[in-house]
């Protein structure tokens, strides 16, 4: 199975984004964090607590500035067997293209080149 990861600096558009996803492809593990302490911003030590905990391999997205250099840090600091991916598309239609694919049987490598080839 292959879980999706959001990150915001939003806690509003981090949850939006799943709820929108749960409603879509219901069937996909959809996991967001946004903001930090209640305020915008995002937090390092909560993203790497988020990628220790994965339970299955993951696609993440995320939004803008420090949401992408602490996934990327708590990506390479992450130590597990599970494949992480970062890729670069927008954080709402880049979601719903991989939630759409892996909810229709896509495999974890069909749903990044399906990213990357429409974004």
């Amino acid at each position: 199975m292959t879980s999706i990861v959001i990150v915001s600096h939003s806690e509003d558009i981090a949850n939006g984004t799943q709820a929108l996803l749960e409603q879509m492809a219901g069937d996909v593990n959809v996991i967001a964090q946004g903001g930090a302490e209640g305020r915008i911003g995002t937090s390092y030590d909560q993203i790497q607590e988020m990628i220790n905990e994965l339970s299955d391999d993951a696609i993440c997205f995320y939004d803008i500035g420090s949401a992408e250099m602490n996934l990327d840090l708590a990506i390479e600091m992450y130590t597990g067997d599970y494949r992480i991916e970062k890729v670069d598309a927008p954080i709402v239609e880049g979601s719903f293209t991989a939630a759409v694919k892996l909810s229709v049987g896509g495999s974890y490598d069909e749903t990044l080149n399906e990213i990357k080839q429409n974004f």
